[in-house]
Formats: structure tokens, C-alpha cells, sequence
């Protein structure tokens, strides 16, 4: 499949950088961690992307997806093993809480992302371009116009107000 994930988050109960290392020292420990995804209160969850994702992974039991660090303007590739989806309109609490932040285990999400290895690249080296906004509508600008636009860097993408965004490489 040529189309990616990004997941977009913050280290918003953290300290600096506290999210990817609270994931990667549970990789370091178990060799996979569960990421849940945080959805925004007005998004709709991609139930179809989360279905091709899926498929991919059975495929080639992996898929690669995007972390994007919005308030420290890092990037991160990693390998995903499995997605499991809430039912629609549910969410659902982590699927292991020894192989979840601890922070997850209060809540509820739409989504968990299980990741076996999360390494911070440079985003300069990928040539994406917007595919879709799964979790908003593409009829209202901005998106409608953007469904195709090169994606210059990182401060671009910033400027849509999404959780997930679909891109392809070109």
C-alpha cells in the first residue's frame, strides 16, 4: 500500500520528549508497545483507512505509519503490527496496560496503533503528498483544495486541524 498514516500528538502531560521515550522504553522492554490514538471531540474515526491498514498487515505483518510531534516538530517512522478499532461511535481501554503508558490506562480511545520500533527521521528525506484528511470532510475548504498538494514540510501540515492525516509518496 502506498498510502501512509501520520499521527499527530503532543507531550502534553509529559515532560519534553516524554512520550516517545515512555513508548520506546516499554519497546525496549517487551519489544512492542500499544500507541492509542486521541482523537479530536469533532473527528470522525477513518474506519475504512483502519480496515486497509489491517489488510496490509496481514499481508506483510507490518505497516509503516508516522508519529508527528506538533509542539516539537520531530518525526518518526515506525513499524506497526496491529490495529484494533472501537466499534463506531465506542472507544475502547488498551489492549495490554503492561505494554501501554501508563497514562492510557485512565482513558478510553477510538484506536491503538501496536509498534515494535519507533525511530525519529528526517522528514526533508520523504516526498508526501496529501492523499486525504480521513477524520474531517474533504467538501470544506481547507482540505478539499489540498487533496493532492505536496506536503513542503512539517510547519504545513501543523496548519490542519487533524489527528491523522493520509499521505503517498510521488
Amino acid at each position: 500500500m502506498d498510502s501512509k498514516i501520520i499521527l499527530r500528538f503532543r507531550d502534553l502531560n509529559v515532560e519534553k520528549d516524554g512520550t516517545i521515550n515512555d513508548h520506546r522504553n516499554l519497546i525496549n522492554k517487551f519489544g512492542e508497545v500499544w500507541w492509542g490514538w486521541w482523537m479530536k471531540q469533532d473527528e470522525t474515526p477513518p474506519h475504512n483507512i483502519f480496515k486497509q491498514f489491517s489488510k496490509e498487515i496481514e499481508l506483510n505483518s507490518y505497516a509503516l505509519i508516522y508519529l508527528y510531534n506538533t509542539g516539537l516538530a520531530k518525526f518518526y517512522e515506525c513499524i506497526c503490527t496491529k490495529i484494533l478499532v472501537a466499534p463506531k461511535n465506542n472507544t475502547i481501554v488498551t489492549p495490554n496496560p503492561e505494554t501501554s503508558p501508563s497514562y492510557y490506562h485512565r482513558g478510553t480511545y477510538p484506536a491503538w496503533f501496536l509498534l515494535n520500533r519507533i525511530e525519529q527521521i528526517d522528514f526533508k528525506s520523504l516526498n508526501f503528498h496529501i492523499e486525504d484528511f480521513p477524520t474531517r470532510s474533504n467538501a470544506e475548504e481547507p482540505y478539499r483544495s489540498n487533496i493532492g498538494q505536496p506536503v513542503e514540510d512539517l510547519e504545513s501540515l501543523k496548519l490542519f486541524d487533524v489527528t491523522i492525516w493520509l499521505v503517498k509518496s510521488k
